[in-house]
């Protein structure tokens, strides 16, 4: 009998996943907020014969026994994530903190009602290691199951687990992936990049008020679409302010763009105050370099707009050194690729993102994130960063995590590889990501630990239009079926 036979055939296979997903998804479950969700899984765990624990901050451990015959197998932990991304449709009235995703089986995809995101990452995961809990005819070794909270605001509940947890493990298995058919050795160091300084506002000058509004950027992932050049808004709009400086003398009232340290800022605006003599020159001056900026991003960034429109006379503006060490900051800090991995073909190795630029409790704000392959290449694009933010007057705080510095030969993902080959008749790819993963945490807490990661398919991942393939979750159930009974 084939592995597909002993899961009950393609159907019931989606149906189980599917059916378990729905029950961990029951109730919200935003970052530092899955306690109701995690009693699910506690729930559920408990039905299939498994007493778990729970540590202060969240994080849930559960012993599994070996299948009769497979007692001296290698302890294997297999671990994901409770917590999800909570994006929200403008204007649905949905709110992550008190209504469960709406979950719709359309057009052979699982995904949302279109007011939020799914959950898929990393819940799709967890629901099929489950499934494959229930009474599936698997004979696999010891597992120790590892779920963690706030993965997605640092990794912050991995940094939390105990190191306990993870002694005595052979080897790791996340399943907080989004590609089918890619096995993740390796994983980008994260530095969260806060600079601020005062900005001790003065009376504005006389002239016109000129809001000026950059939209329609495709905006993204900082680590997945980084890649892809697309316009950076605080970037943008701080080489049209140098361009409006120098050609109108205008001063700056305000200066917005961007939503987090690692999200690629799709829009944002400025408003100016320009002197009467000049006020000639600013609309010239700003469509010329709209004109520009549009031809350069006509592939990335289709949508692109800007809107000049006379604005209400604000009553205080930025002092000139402000706005002139803002523009020395946003114009010194690296944005976009550094360099390239050398391990993984077509795999980001080094980038920067300048995420967003506003006011914050009175303060001048301008948020970045560093990816990086590892320590080193991160120290040195860190001091850049700094020595940029010394120079334009700015202070400065980090937070973060360290990469997991993978290797192609990883002895795991190369047998993920054979047993997908094996039920699939598909290669399966070997890489790393330019995002962060728990195992980054995992490896200082257990050194000798061995981890690969990989997950189901799950389609625009952190947004009102993810997606789950119902097609491709049989698949995914029968690699990690097989990668137990295998290894």
């Amino acid at each position: 009998m084939t592995l597909l036979e002993r899961l009950g055939g393609r159907a019931e296979i989606t149906r189980g996943i599917v059916a378990e997903f729905r029950r961990l998804s029951r109730h919200p479950h935003a970052s530092w907020h899955e306690a109701a969700t995690a009693r699910d899984v506690a729930e559920r765990l408990l039905e299939l014969g498994v007493r778990p624990v729970l540590d202060e901050a969240g994080n849930m451990m559960a012993e599994v026994p070996p299948s009769p015959g497979r007692e001296g197998a290698p302890l294997l932990l297999v671990q994901g994530h409770l917590d999800m991304v909570c994006a929200v449709s403008p204007g649905s009235g949905f709110d992550p903190l008190t209504d469960p995703v709406c979950i719709r089986d359309m057009d052979a995809l699982l995904r949302s009602d279109g007011r939020s995101s799914l959950g898929a990452d990393n819940m799709l995961g967890n629901a099929a290691v489950l499934w494959l809990l229930s009474g599936r005819k698997i004979a696999h070794g010891p597992l120790r199951l590892i779920f963690t909270v706030a993965e997605e605001l640092g990794l912050e509940g991995a940094k939390r687990v105990n190191p306990g947890w993870l002694s005595g493990g052979a080897y790791l298995l996340n399943t907080d992936g989004f590609h089918l058919g890619r096995a993740i050795v390796g994983a980008a160091g994260g530095r969260r990049e806060t600079y601020t300084r005062p900005l001790n506002p003065v009376p504005a000058p006389a002239g016109t008020a000129w809001r000026i509004s950059l939209t329609g950027g495709a905006g993204g992932h900082s680590g997945y679409d980084i890649h892809l050049g697309r316009i950076n808004a605080v970037k943008a709009l701080g080489e049209l302010l140098a361009l409006l400086r120098e050609r109108t003398g205008c001063a700056l009232a305000a200066w917005e763009a961007g939503t987090a340290h690692n999200a690629i800022p799709a829009q944002g605006s400025l408003l100016v105050v320009c002197p009467p003599e000049t006020e000639g020159v600013l609309r010239p001056t700003a469509e010329a370099w709209f004109a520009r900026c549009r031809a350069a991003h006509a592939q990335t960034d289709p949508n692109l707009d800007l809107t000049i429109a006379p604005a209400p006379r604000p009553g205080r503006v930025w002092t000139a050194e402000c706005r002139d060490g803002a523009l020395a900051l946003v114009n010194g800090l690296w944005n976009g690729v550094a360099a390239m991995h050398p391990e993984f073909s077509g795999v980001v190795g080094d980038s920067a993102n300048v995420g967003k630029i506003g006011l914050e409790e009175g303060q001048l704000q301008v948020c970045a994130f560093l990816r990086c392959r590892d320590a080193e290449r991160e120290a040195a694009l860190a001091a850049r960063q700094e020595a940029a933010a010394r120079a334009a007057g700015f202070a400065w705080s980090v937070s973060g995590y360290p990469a997991w510095p993978g290797a192609p030969d990883n002895p795991l993902a190369l047998l993920l590889e054979r047993v997908y080959r094996e039920q699939t008749g598909r290669t399966l790819e070997i890489s790393a990501v330019h995002v962060g993963l728990e195992p980054s945490i995992f490896q200082s807490k257990a050194p000798g630990l061995v981890m690969v990661s990989t997950g189901p398919e799950i389609l625009d991942a952190h947004s009102v239009d993810e997606r789950a393939p119902l097609h491709a979750l049989p698949d995914y159930a029968l690699l990690l079926a097989g990668f137990w009974e295998a290894l």
